[in-house]
């Protein structure tokens, strides 16, 4: 999304955020093992997880940029084209994770990049060539990548699977009368 505001960015990565937040506390915990909310068998706990690696990464380029380094971007060991085996190998990485812990980094992460998007003059969120990491593109690119336009992905993700699980267990309720 091209944001013409740094009150715009921010106000759409706190709404996208407090909506996933509120769709996920409609969630009973005891659903956030399931299977087959995301990609191959991912569950509630690998999506956030997974969100959660997206903001530290993005926070990791921002630092490293700043300190005049060249970012591995998206992660170490891959490239752009490689993003599906990166979202498994973040899946594997934190499937045992327990989901207060995925939830905390999370927050953190969320809270962090506020901060920064915060503080940031609107220059340096809005117009390109304020970092030398970011390239041809503005800040803004890679902040509401991995803010705001994740977390509505997230979003659209839930309430599909709560769609395709409601009429799973409908046709079951129906099938057994």
């Amino acid at each position: 999304m091209r944001y013409e505001s740094k009150g715009a960015l921010i106000d759409d990565i706190r709404s996208e955020h407090d909506a996933f937040c509120a769709l996920l506390k409609e969630i009973p915990e005891s659903r956030y093992r399931e299977s087959g909310v995301w990609g191959d068998g991912w569950n509630i706990v690998d999506l956030v997880a997974h969100l959660a690696e997206w903001q530290r990464m993005f926070l990791r380029w921002h630092r490293e940029g700043l300190a005049g380094a060249r970012p591995q971007i998206p992660a170490p060991g891959f490239k752009y084209r490689e993003i599906p085996a990166l979202n498994r190998a973040i899946q594997a990485r934190y499937r045992a994770s327990a989901f207060a812990e995925v939830q905390r980094d999370f927050e953190a992460g969320y809270r962090e990049i506020l901060e920064l998007a915060e503080k940031l003059p609107p220059a340096s969120l809005l117009e390109s060539g304020k970092f030398a990491w970011t390239g041809k593109n503005p800040l803004r690119t890679y902040l509401g990548a991995n803010t705001a336009s994740h977390y509505r992905f997230a979003t659209k993700v839930l309430r599909r699977w709560l769609r395709g699980s409601l009429t799973k267990t409908a046709r079951r309720t129906t099938s057994k009368r």
